[in-house]
């Protein structure tokens, strides 16, 4: 099931990352100090499957540990 850019978000920062930036573009840099990584944030239309397992994979989590935050 796709999560929209907010409720990524606001697992991510549960976890400890911060948006560290957006530029003019779609989409936020999160960090949390080791790990930055970027996430799309297209209005109206949630994040895909794929991203979400790559972001997963980028921060050692499964996708069942974040699903549960």
């Amino acid at each position: 099931m796709p999560y929209s850019y907010r409720d990524i978000a606001r697992r991510l920062r549960k976890l400890g990352y911060k948006m560290v930036r957006q530029g003019k573009g779609s989409h936020v840099i999160f960090s949390n100090g080791s790990i930055t990584f970027p996430l799309p944030k297209h209005s109206g239309v949630d994040i895909s499957v794929g991203v979400e397992k790559k972001v997963l994979k980028l921060i050692g989590l499964a996708v069942k540990q974040f699903r549960e935050l």
